[in-house]
């Protein structure tokens, strides 16, 4: 019972948090992100100024962040909480890399992605790609 009334205090308290920031958009978090993958994928000799360099570490910083999340909630979601599937992904032993490799992958392809929040899109990314059960 305890275990339930916090993880809804959680829950309530990130909902709250991401509400009064300012929204990142999916498209924003996609061209960070695609020049993260680049950069990395060219062994990192590819010269980067430093608003590049911190929309990559915006990239690496949301997309860690949101998967911890994710992950934890699925490990409370496999202890009975009554967690959505759609917020819980099974990320144990998934490397940042491979994460953000797979959104890059995927949000390329998503037509209309300014309608998106950054946060929005990345979850349903990661759920529907390494699903909690």
């Amino acid at each position: 019972m305890i275990n339930k009334i916090l993880i809804i205090i959680f829950l309530i308290a990130i909902k709250t948090k991401i509400s009064l920031a300012q929204e990142y958009s999916a498209y924003d978090l996609l061209k960070s992100c695609n020049n993260y993958t680049s950069w990395i994928e060219n062994e990192f000799e590819s010269p980067v100024d430093q608003q590049v360099l911190f929309n990559m570490g915006k990239c690496q910083g949301i997309v860690e962040t949101t998967g911890k999340i994710m992950s934890t909630l699925c490990a409370e979601r496999k202890r009975n909480v009554n967690i959505n599937k759609q917020i819980a992904a099974n990320l144990e032993g998934i490397r940042t890399v491979s994460l953000i490799k797979e959104y890059v992958f995927i949000a390329s392809s998503v037509g209309n992605i300014q309608k998106y929040s950054a946060q929005n899109l990345l979850t349903k990314i990661l759920s529907k790609k390494w699903p909690c059960r």
